[in-house]
Parts: C-alpha cells; structure tokens; sequence
C-alpha cells in the first residue's frame, strides 16, 4: 500500500493548457476515480501518474518520494487500459507471469504469484487458455491479475472497463472493487461512467475543462454538488433561475415566488443565482383547488418515462421552464400527460450555485 500525491500538475500541448495546476493526495488503500467527459484531462493526469507524460510542472510523489522523472518502468505501478493490450499468442498464465519474468523474478516465485492472481480473479480453470478463447471480461480479468501480480504500489484503471456490454461491465466493476478491498491497493480509476465511479469508489475528483472542480464520498458529490457542472453531469437535475432577497433570512425569489432557503445565507444581496433539484426531490400534486403543503409552482405533465418501480415525469411550468419528477410508478399513474399539477419541494432539497457557474 501507497499514498499519492498530486502537487500542482499542469500539462499543455501546442501551448495550450489541458491541465490546470492540479493537486490532489490520496490515503494508503483509497480508490479514487477520476471522473468526467471526454476531453477533460482524466487520462493525461494518469499517464502523468505513470510515467507515460512529463508533466510541464508540478510534481507526483509516491509514499513522499518524488516519481515525476523517473521513467514509467522504474514507477512500481500496475496499469490497466482500456484495450486489453494481451499478448496473443501467450495463453492467460503467461500473459500474466510476463512482467515477473522481465524482473527475473525466480521461477517458483511466478508459479505461486501466477496461481494466487489467477484465483484471485476467478480465472484458475482457464490458465491455459489463449485470449481468443476467453470472453471481453475474462481478458480484462487477466490483464488485471498481470498489473497485480508484480505487486504494484499503486494500481492504476483507464476506462477498463468501456469495450464490455452493460451487464459485463456491472460484474467486473464489482470484481475490482473486491479485488481492491482484499489487496488493500491505491488505486485511481479513470472513467466518464457517474454510475461506475460513485458505485465503487471511496472518493470521487469530478473534472472539467483540466480542473478538478470538486472531490469528495459518492454521495457528498451527489447531494451536495459546489459547482454547477458537477449538479449538471452527476446524476439528473432540473434548474431553475433564483436570486437573492435577503440573505441574512435566507430568502430568495425563484420565479418570483420567495422561498426560504437556508443555504443562501452569507450569499450577496441580489446574487443571481440557479436552483438545482434532483428530480426524486421535486413532488407533484393534482391540481384540484388545495394547495398542498411545500407547493410553489404550477404546471403541466408533458412527458412520462417508465424505470419499473419509479416513473419519471417532466413538468412543463406556466412560467415556460421545465422539472422533472421521479414518482413511484403508482403515484405518477394518478397524473397522466396532461394533467395539471402544483409542484413542490423541501427547502434544503435546494442547491444554489451562482448564474454565471454555468457550463
């Protein structure tokens, strides 16, 4: 086990900057997933952290030792990719023992770690297979048990995980995130997937534009969201415009209804501001002459898209902005397309960011 830091990273390319200063630290044992669209920078920082790409400046430390010359074969880093990247014509055992035979690891050595990463993956009984014989997860499985078995101090993921269909893909993460619990390994993890990364990581660095603009737990990047991108690209939000009436009361107007918001205090007066809602947050009642309880708005279901248990409905607003509102499949059968509904939410179900955040 190993700890990592990041101190001030920045890389450009034909002069332009595609990594702003990035720092970051990770705990012995952490997973940490780099996450965030194409383009964002994720897969230059981990090459950064492998030895792959010179940083232009700032440093990568493991255990407090300074890495960021040393090239990638004197790193100690086990890596990953997104192609498999096995060699063909060795069967699995072999695609394995290859890095243990290039640090002249003595044979009986190979033979123990070969059979202890091969159990460890679930892999035992195809040893001898070739990798044409063995399906996408499996592949993937063998090229995770060689970047282990040369006992890494730091295991690093690029996407492993993209080429598998949909079922694969939620097996074999589930299988990392064992592997890395019983090897105790740091590990950083880069994908675009939100589910992949707030499913199985300890924390969560959320990239935009070479910047990390939030790192957190899964669920404090989820229910507490501090930059607009982040509210945006986590999961499903709906927003709407607000602004500051009194922030000592914590009093904003959103569209021209005052709601009391506890966290816009310590926000400037008249900061012009958006309202983030996750839809399971935002309830509908049928408009049927009440008003019921935490109702501020009005409008009208145009649109319905069944999960099974939840059903989600997009509310078009008298005002011309839209919300969505994930109901039980019961409750959103009582409220057809159509129907008029007064929509509501509790205050702290609110998160603030300033207009001008958008990206």
């Amino acid at each position: 086990m190993a700890t990592l830091e990041i101190a001030g990273v920045a890389k450009l390319y034909g002069g332009r900057t595609v990594l702003h200063d990035i720092s970051l630290d990770l705990a012995s044992g952490e997973f940490l997933s780099l996450l965030g669209p194409s383009g964002c920078g994720k897969t230059t920082l981990l090459r950064i952290i492998a030895g792959f790409e010179q940083p232009d400046r700032g440093r990568v430390l493991v255990n407090g030792q300074d890495i960021t010359d040393l090239p990638a074969n004197q790193r100690q880093l086990g890596m990953v990719f997104q192609a498999y990247s096995l060699f063909p014509n060795m069967t699995a055992a072999d695609n394995v023992r290859f890095g243990l035979r290039v640090r002249k690891i003595d044979a009986a050595e190979q033979k123990r770690r070969v059979d202890s990463m091969l159990d460890l993956v679930g892999l035992s009984a195809h040893a001898e297979k070739y990798p044409h014989q063995l399906s996408g997860g499996q592949q993937q499985r063998v090229a995770l048990a060689r970047a282990l078995a040369i006992q890494p101090a730091l295991l690093l993921l690029d996407e492993p995980l993209s080429a598998l269909d949909a079922k694969v893909r939620v097996q074999l993460r589930e299988e990392i995130r064992r592997i890395q619990r019983d090897t105790g390994i740091t590990t950083v993890f880069v994908t675009h997937d939100q589910e992949e990364a707030l499913s199985i990581s300890d924390r969560v660095a959320v990239m935009y534009e070479g910047r990390v603009v939030q790192v957190g737990a899964p669920a404090a990047i989820y229910q507490e969201p501090s930059h607009a991108f982040v509210a945006q690209f986590i999961g499903i939000s709906s927003r709407l415009p607000a602004r500051v009436i009194d922030a000592e009361q914590g009093l904003i107007s959103v569209l021209d209804q005052r709601l009391h918001a506890p966290r816009a205090r310590g926000l400037a007066p008249q900061d012009a501001l958006h309202v983030y809602l996750r839809p399971e947050d935002v309830e509908l009642h049928a408009l049927n002459g009440s008003t019921p309880p935490g109702a501020v708005l009005q409008g009208t279901v145009r649109e319905r898209t069944f999960f099974g248990a939840v059903t989600r409905l997009r509310v078009d607003l008298d005002s011309g902005e839209r919300v969505l509102s994930d109901l039980s499949t019961n409750a959103a059968q009582q409220l057809p397309i159509g129907s008029r509904v007064h929509i509501g939410w509790q205050a702290d179900a609110m998160h603030l960011l300033p207009a001008r955040e958008q990206p």
